[in-house]
Formats: structure tokens, sequence, C-alpha cells
């Protein structure tokens, strides 16, 4: 019995490392600065937790319903071509995770490349570093797409359109990029057809799920998402409680411990030094800091810090956003793409791509916008 639980323990410790090196650092942190552990909830913004959970919740019901991995499926049996099958993925990743969360999109979309790959003769592990990519592109348009943008969304108050008004020609110009880059990348080569059958759809899921999403965004613009979330927990466990089981509530916890680490590391002197010496009023301050600082912190965390100096919530967006590509531990969604791997050069082939593609954006996106 006590075997078992150290290997189910030492599991967790391994697949959720991020989660626990944040964990330890909150209490680390905690105890340097004499901060008890009774005021860690003080640090978090709980308007934005609500409205993460409620999204993965949906986002949930809408991928296990099948619906849009068989709608997927359907056209890439069509589809003879490499060159044409990477960007058919890379265009879904990129265009539904503007409407669901960028992890999720990824839940759908790998799995179906994977499978795609078992009945082929290529190694489809530079289409998923693509997948993600594509994401990570695709989400930052939406307020709902990612969780940094989730976050600015709700710090400043900023309506779903306006947002998405503000952040709709740095996607423009970042999808072309990214086109122009899968279609470099990948040859003109025909490939094998999957034969399988189809999967099955819950229609019933997918039409609950999706109507929960449209009153959902709804409710966080009347500034009612607390009480809709409610009602989105009792649907689900009445009707499909394995939803509530299989949500990424772990994300929700990292999310959770990244507000309370950052609260934390703001209060440190030399940090206060550091970023008292820099000019976050310069726009192009803002925007490199939150590029790069993404890539030694993740995205995420980068944007609540960056939001303590700074309400020039579109500016940290363009910063963050195009930072979630670069080093792997850019965005989360880096992370959760390589899980699905197992290639052993996964670390090399995904910074092969991504490394240059993070470069090319940021020297683009400053030329143009800066």
């Amino acid at each position: 019995m006590v075997n078992k639980f150290l290997r189910k323990s030492i599991l967790f410790f391994k697949r959720n490392i991020f989660l626990v090196s944040l964990i330890i650092i909150s209490i680390g942190l905690a105890i340097y600065l004499s901060q008890p552990v009774e005021k860690f909830s003080s640090f978090v913004d709980w308007n934005t937790i609500i409205t993460l959970s409620g999204l993965l919740l949906i986002t949930m019901g809408i991928k296990e319903s099948g619906f849009f991995f068989l709608l997927a499926y359907r056209i890439s049996r069509q589809i003879k071509n490499e060159r044409l099958l990477s960007l058919f993925l890379v265009f879904v990743s990129a265009l539904l995770s503007m409407f669901l969360t960028n992890d999720i999109v990824l839940f759908i979309i790998v799995p179906l490349t994977l499978s795609l790959q078992d009945i082929s003769d290529s190694d489809y592990s530079k289409m998923v570093v693509f997948e993600a990519i594509a994401v990570n592109v695709g989400s930052s348009l939406t307020p709902i797409g990612n969780p940094q943008n989730i976050f600015l969304w709700h710090k400043w108050g900023i309506s779903f359109l306006s947002f998405i008004n503000e952040l709709a020609p740095l996607i423009l110009l970042l999808s072309v990029l990214l086109f122009i880059f899968t279609y470099l990348s990948f040859p003109s080569k025909r490939i094998k057809q999957n034969h399988s059958q189809h999967p099955v759809v819950e229609r019933k899921m997918f039409l609950l799920s999706s109507i929960l999403l449209i009153l959902f965004v709804f409710a966080i613009e009347l500034k009612y998402e607390k009480y809709f979330f409610l009602i989105i927990v009792v649907l689900f466990l009445l009707f499909y409680r394995k939803i509530i089981l299989k949500a990424d509530w772990v994300l929700v916890l990292l999310f959770i411990f990244i507000f309370v680490d950052i609260h934390l590391l703001s209060q440190l002197k030399i940090i206060q030094n550091l970023f008292n010496q820099l000019n976050f009023n310069n726009i192009n301050t803002l925007f490199f800091s939150g590029a790069f600082l993404s890539q030694i912190i993740s995205n995420v965390p980068t944007t609540v810090l960056l939001s303590h100096y700074s309400t020039d919530y579109k500016i940290i967006a363009y910063g963050v956003n195009i930072g979630g590509n670069g080093l792997l531990i850019g965005s989360f969604a880096n992370l959760i793409a390589l899980n699905f791997m197992k290639s052993k050069s996964k670390y090399f082939t995904f910074h092969l791509y991504s490394i240059p593609f993070f470069f090319i954006t940021l020297i683009f996106v400053y030329l143009f916008f800066f």
C-alpha cells in the first residue's frame, strides 16, 4: 500500500514538475518574506480563476463530444499531400484556439495527428510542433484563447470585441508568417490515408457545451461569471460528470500559484530595484520585456508581473503572445504538445522551428507596429 502511494506520488511529481516547483517557490518565498500561508488566497485574482475554470469545463465538453475531431478527421482523409495536410492542421489549430483555450485545442488536434502518423510512413513530430506554434498564434486573438488573455481581459475590464479589435492586426501578421513558414517547412509529397472508422459524436454534449460557451461569454461581459460558473458545474454534474473529472484542474492550480509567486516575487527588493530602473512607459521596453521575459518564466507569469508596472494591456499582450513561441517554457501549450510526443529528439525538433519563428515574428512585429 505504501509503495503504491509512493509510486503514484512520484508519477504525479514527474508529470507536474512545474506545479510542484511553483508550490515550493511559494513556500520558500513566504518563509523568507515572513508571509503567512493564510494570505495566499488574497494574492489571487479569483474572477480570472473562475473564468478559466468555466472555460476549461466547457471546452473539455466540446472536446469529449468528438465533434471537432470528427470534422478534422473527415477533411484530413481527403488530403493526400503532406504539405497540404500540415497547412490544414495548422489552420484548424489556429482557428479553434481563437475560441477554445489553446491547451484544449492541442488535446483535439495532436491525437488526430499522431493517429495519422500511425498509418503513414512519415514522422509527424514536426507537425505537432507547428500545431503548438499555431495555437499560440491563434489563441492570441480573443480574450478566451489563452490564460494570459483571460487575465488581461479581467484586469482592465475590456469588452470582448474591443480586445479582438486591438489584437487583430498582430494576429493577421503572425498568421501570414506562420503559413509561409509552414509551407516552406513541409515537403509536397504523397501520404497514405487513414481507413479507420469515424469516431462517435455525442451531439447532445456538443450542443450543451456550445450553448454554455456562448452564454458564459455574455455572463463574463455582464460580470455574472461567478453565478454562471455554478450553473455550468451543476449541469455537467447532472448530465456529464466525466467532464468534471477530466478537466485540466492542474492548469487551474498552476494559475493560482502563479498569482501567489508573482505577488511574492514583486515584494523582493532586488526585483523592485530592477523593475524600477526600467521605463515601462516606453512601449519598446514593455514590448521586448514581455517577449524575452516569457522565455525565462513563461508568458502567463510575465503577463501578471508586467501588469504591476504598466496599464498598456495592448503592448503587454503583443509581447507575451509573441513570447509564447521560442523556448519550450514560453507557453504552457508547448509543454502539453511535447508531452504527447514520444520522439527522443522532440526537444531539438521543437526548438529547431520554434526559436526561428519567435525571432522572425519579433522582428516583423517591431518593424510593422513600433
